[in-house]
């Protein structure tokens, strides 16, 4: 219910949320499960992934989508390679 006199405000967008939630869908979107569940977190366009992968392989792939995400200006690849990864 809007009162009288009342001004609307209008939240812009965070760039930095906005990011985060490309590079997530870009991760979801390899076909691989395990990417799904990495931490991605973004800083002024800095991203930052963390979380556990299967393989080194996989690391790369997820290193090498997030930057293929346009607005990524710089990328820090913390995932670690655990050879007993539970999922896969």
């Amino acid at each position: 219910m809007k009162l009288q006199g009342e001004m609307r405000r209008r939240l812009l967008p965070n760039p930095d949320n906005q990011l985060m939630a490309r590079v997530k869908r870009a991760l979801r979107a390899s076909g691989y499960a395990p990417l799904a569940q990495v931490r991605v977190m973004v800083d002024r366009g800095q991203v930052f992934l963390a979380g556990d992968v299967p393989t080194y392989f996989m690391k790369q792939v997820a290193q090498t989508r997030a930057l293929s995400v346009d607005g990524v200006k710089a990328l820090s690849n913390d995932l670690v390679v655990e050879r007993e990864f539970p999922q896969y």
